[in-house]
């Protein structure tokens, strides 16, 4: 399972620091946006109608 393992690699131009491993972490913004919408999204369903 190489081929998954270099997935998560970046290759960079500095050749000292060699290969980066890319950790992709939401800013506090971006979570406190998908907050409020998931917020919005539930009382959606909370204020839907009975079927």
């Amino acid at each position: 399972m190489q081929q998954c393992r270099d997935a998560s690699r970046v290759d960079t131009e500095d050749a000292s620091s060699g290969r980066v491993a890319a950790i992709g972490e939401p800013s506090a913004d971006l979570l406190d946006r998908a907050l409020v919408g998931w917020e919005r999204f539930l009382a959606t369903l909370q204020e839907a109608p009975d079927e």
